[in-house]
Formats: C-alpha cells, sequence, structure tokens
C-alpha cells in the first residue's frame, strides 16, 4: 500500500489541516484501510456470484424515468390542444349517443364507488386508488352536468347538485385516498 508522501500528501507540518490530513492517511495506511478494502472486495465477490454485477456499464435512471417523460409530453400536447379547442369548437353540438355517455359515466362512478367499499371492508390497500378514480369521476360528473345544462331550472338543479353531492362526495373520496394512502406507508 502506498504511504501519504507517495500520493503527495502533506506527511507532517503544513498547519492544523495537515496534521489532520495527514493522521487521517496514516490510519488508512495501517489496519483500517486494509479492512476496508477486504471488506469491498468480499461484497464485490458476492454480488458478482448473484449475478447482480456483470461489468456491464447502465446508465443511471430515475425509478419513474419514462412515466414521467410520457406526463410531462402529455401536459405540453395538450395545454396548447386545449387552447385550439377553445378557438375552433362549436357553442353547440349535437350529440348522437347522449344517453350513452351518461349512463357510461354515472356506471363507472358506482363501479368506483362499489369497489372501494368492498376493498375498504377487505382492507385492501387498492382502495386507494378506486377512491381516487371516484374522486375523478364525481368532477368530471359535476362539470359536465353544470356545462352541458340547459339555461334556466335545468342549470340551478346542476349547480345545486355539483355544490351538494358531486363536489363535496369528491372531496371525502380524495381524503379516504389520503388516509389510506398514510395508513398503508406506515
Amino acid at each position: 500500500m502506498k504511504t501519504a508522501a507517495e500520493y503527495g500528501g502533506p506527511v507532517s507540518g503544513g498547519g492544523m489541516a495537515g496534521n489532520a490530513s495527514s493522521g487521517l492517511v496514516d490510519r488508512l495506511d495501517g489496519g483500517l484501510g486494509d479492512a476496508i478494502d477486504d471488506r469491498v472486495a468480499e461484497v464485490l465477490d458476492d454480488y458478482i456470484a448473484e449475478g447482480r454485477l456483470d461489468g456491464r456499464i447502465r446508465p443511471r435512471r430515475s425509478p419513474a424515468g419514462f412515466a414521467t417523460i410520457v406526463a410531462g409530453g402529455v401536459a405540453a400536447v395538450l395545454l396548447p390542444w386545449c387552447l385550439i379547442l377553445a378557438a375552433t369548437l362549436p357553442g353547440t353540438y349535437q350529440a348522437s349517443h347522449w344517453k350513452l355517455a351518461w349512463v357510461g359515466l354515472d356506471c363507472a362512478t358506482a363501479v368506483a364507488a362499489g369497489l372501494t367499499a368492498y376493498f375498504l371492508h377487505t382492507r385492501n390497500s387498492r382502495a386507494i386508488l378506486t377512491a381516487m378514480a371516484a374522486g375523478t369521476l364525481l368532477l368530471a360528473d359535476a362539470w359536465f352536468d353544470v356545462s352541458t345544462a340547459a339555461p334556466g331550472f335545468d342549470h340551478t338543479l346542476s349547480i345545486a347538485e355539483a355544490l351538494l353531492l358531486e363536489l363535496p362526495l369528491a372531496l371525502c373520496a380524495f381524503l379516504l385516498a389520503s388516509r389510506e394512502l398514510r395508513r398503508a406507508s406506515r
């Protein structure tokens, strides 16, 4: 093993920092340095024997690297798309499958709420996902109820429904998901 002088480090003198680094190097030159070298060699041997270290160099990636890129890309594309839609969509539109759209949205909300109840009853952590889905569907339901309602009584009823039912239930679903997430992470 090389000494501090062979590495070009201070051997003695050089003030307080020189003495401290010299003392540390001297200790590493002794048994402590050899013990560290031996332990590192053992760990590397274990990694190689288990196939976890095969000598190939792999690029560093964050655990959610690809998902982060996709989510960022979706946001980057959708924001300008919203501006295009706001400028080009007609003020009114005759929907061919109006019943199917509303029945489908309400059925999806009911399924998400039912699954949340079931998962809560069985103490399954999937309740977090279904509660988030139910809350999101309730927000979408409130949004489309209010924004597609005809002026007058229908619009007033949609606003009342959103304020008294859908938005409070969505908030409860999000709070429930948050509580369950904290419970699951303990």
